[in-house]
């Protein structure tokens, strides 16, 4: 099965969102942090991240239902941690983990051409819609909006460095 990693699309600064913050908990300056990645050590102690150009180190984390209750270091109370909330947690491209294979980073597939196995363009990838089961690829081509499961079956090639991925031939698909 192919495989599209949890979000967290870059920018032109090639920065790339991991998580949001959330609402302060408690006095001490701990806040709620949003996680926008499959990478279960990113709020790790001593990890790093940026918020708003801010470079912020974690002085510890701890799972919950709704995220990941964060303190950060020099952040040691509410009206601090306060004015950090809504900020997106980035960190640098080159920081992602590493992929296995047919895994792929759904900003990295977003723009790429679709095409069918005849190798005719039938579209352009628009976004990758997270579902219950699977990925979808949502596919701009001439007669509107497309849904593309993303498996292996329906999208047995994906050449990002070329710029394209391959969709079968299925009637009604595209």
């Amino acid at each position: 099965m192919r495989k599209a990693c949890s979000p967290g699309l870059s920018s032109s600064t090639d920065r790339v969102v991991v998580g949001r913050i959330g609402r302060p908990h408690g006095l001490d300056g701990s806040v709620l942090v949003h996680p926008e990645t499959d990478h279960p050590g990113r709020f790790a102690p001593g990890s790093v991240v940026d918020a708003a150009g801010v470079s912020l180190s974690i002085a510890s984390s701890r799972p919950t239902e709704r995220g990941f209750l964060v303190r950060f270091e020099g952040v040691t109370d509410r009206t601090t941690a306060e004015g950090l909330r809504g900020s997106e947690l980035t960190i640098e491209e080159s920081e992602r983990r590493l992929l296995e294979v047919n895994e792929f980073w759904p900003d990295h597939l977003v723009g790429l051409e679709a095409r069918d196995t005849d190798g005719r363009v039938v579209g352009v990838v628009a976004a990758v819609v997270e579902g219950v089961s699977q990925y979808r690829l949502s596919i701009t081509t001439d007669a509107g909006l497309r849904e593309v499961p993303f498996v292996q079956a329906l999208v047995p090639q994906v050449d990002v460095a070329a710029g394209y991925l391959v969709i079968e031939t299925v009637d009604g698909l595209i």
